[in-house]
């Protein structure tokens, strides 16, 4: 209002591709008496949410027919990333009315060179993306290309937005291969395992699960002897994240406790753990590479035989853990791993780290509970030996397997007593007792070979079998 005299202004200019501005614009030219933004986006006593779609309601934005034909002619030769870039020329230089509609209708054409390229990225030619994971890809590709003049699909609403991580999730190869798992038959192979479980494996296994519902992550450690079934709860739980679509990493310190889990990894080649690990403080892993992204997508990491491996191996892997997890939801630099769930299991009675020409005392020095990690952790037991109370043996045989089992439980808790050899010499040979020993007779090594492998000369050439 001016000093003198009550003056109605001009409305400035403002170019459709000014978003909102432009459609308020519109408005004030046709709506009288209003007293508030309110007003202006209310039609027939509905209060739009916009001004765009009040404009729309009052039929003062003409339909997408030309943007539609435009694509639709142009996709008979254009290729998809000719398309996206049309179809974002479209978007800020023209008067596009339902720009999602307009999506909607050429999500097809606009990605269909984003499969191609996928399997180009993994080398995997057998990969073939859902509906969902191509529109993501789409919707990537035309931010990208709106980011590089300056706009963003945020000012094109109701547009969906891209999910980056779920993009990530796409094109990265670790992670497609720990998702390629059927779903379906892994459902069915965990409701099979977990009726198996008996009372200290089901403890376990809720806990670990609480854990993760719960996202408090944190260390656990399995402590149990040969024959407790360390093995069967960890298929238990592999098949439980995998039914689910997680992912778990399973890993083992030796090729053969790899082999014994579904899809397990030796630690070293699954975390680029050095040769040396006591001269190394991290792990050859790198911010924003793949498997640094796999970590931070996995829900759950077991590690079976840790014992294993050396300290100085686990902190490195801590210290890569905490660099990489620092940023990310539901984890923190400032906690063991980096607050992801990991689960550690073994037996200390059996082998510790192998130090090379180092004596007892380096060889304790070196084993995980003399790391400041295991402060950290909670320890959890298996105590039922489930060998001794299989089904299919006989009576004769589980009254060996039990004298056996607790046989070797109180040498490696170093309840019998050594011999030696020489006099003044450390008394550290263990006697095995004459019931456990197989007689160096002609057909004994026969019968052993016999007993470990049944039956082998008839099965040699079944896969299977040999796989047992």
């Amino acid at each position: 209002m001016r000093q003198r005299q009550i003056c109605i202004g001009r409305l400035y200019y403002a170019h459709p591709i000014s978003g909102e501005r432009y459609y308020l614009r519109m408005l004030l030219t046709k709506v009288r008496g209003a007293k508030c933004y309110e007003d202006i986006r209310t039609v027939n006593g509905i209060v739009h949410p916009t001004f765009k779609s009040a404009s729309l309601a009052l039929g003062l934005l003409d339909d997408d027919n030309e943007w539609d034909a435009a694509l639709t002619e142009a996709s008979t030769w254009a290729s998809g990333a000719q398309l996206r870039n049309m179809f974002c020329s479209m978007l800020m230089f023209s008067e596009v009315t339902n720009a999602y509609e307009l999506w909607e209708n050429h999500w097809f054409d606009l990605t269909d060179d984003l499969q191609n390229r996928v399997q180009r990225q993994i080398g995997d030619g057998n990969i073939s993306l859902e509906e969902c994971e191509l529109k993501n890809l789409g919707l990537l590709e035309i931010e990208h290309v709106l980011n590089q003049n300056g706009r963003s699909l945020k000012e094109f609403p109701p547009m969906p937005l891209p999910s980056y991580r779920s993009g990530q999730m796409v094109t990265n190869r670790l992670i497609r291969e720990e998702l390629n798992y059927d779903s379906i038959s892994e459902m069915q192979s965990f409701e099979s395992l977990y009726v198996g479980l008996n009372d200290d494996q089901l403890k376990v296994f809720n806990t670990i699960m609480e854990a993760y519902s719960t996202h408090h992550g944190g260390l656990f450690f399995v402590y149990g002897s040969g024959g407790t079934g360390k093995a069967y709860l960890w298929s238990t739980l592999i098949a439980k994240f995998r039914s689910d679509k997680k992912i778990i990493l399973s890993i083992g310190s030796l090729g053969i406790a790899a082999l014994l889990l579904p899809g397990g990894r030796i630690a070293h080649s699954r975390f680029n753990i050095s040769l040396d690990p006591d001269n190394s403080s991290c792990c050859s892993i790198n911010q924003g590479t793949d498997l640094a992204r796999l970590i931070q997508e996995a829900s759950l990491i077991i590690w079976d035989e840790a014992p294993m491996v050396s300290r100085h191996a686990f902190e490195a892997v801590d210290r890569t853990f905490r660099d990489i997890l620092k940023n990310t939801e539901h984890c923190s630099g400032d906690r063991v791993f980096g607050g992801k769930l990991f689960v550690l299991g073994g037996d200390f009675r059996q082998i510790l780290p192998v130090v090379p020409r180092g004596g007892r005392e380096q060889t304790v020095e070196a084993s995980l509970p003399k790391s400041t990690i295991c402060e950290h952790c909670q320890v959890l037991h298996l105590t039922r030996n489930m060998r001794v109370t299989a089904q299919d043996i006989s009576n004769h045989t589980r009254h060996e397997l039990r004298d056996f089992a607790e046989w070797i439980k109180l040498v490696g808790e170093g309840k019998i007593m050594g011999s030696s050899f020489s006099e003044g010499y450390e008394s550290n040979w263990i006697q095995i007792p004459e019931k456990f020993v197989i007689k160096n007779r002609e057909r004994d090594l026969h019968q052993l070979i016999d007993a470990t492998y049944p039956d082998f000369i008839n099965n040699y050439q079944d896969m299977s079998y040999l796989k047992e």
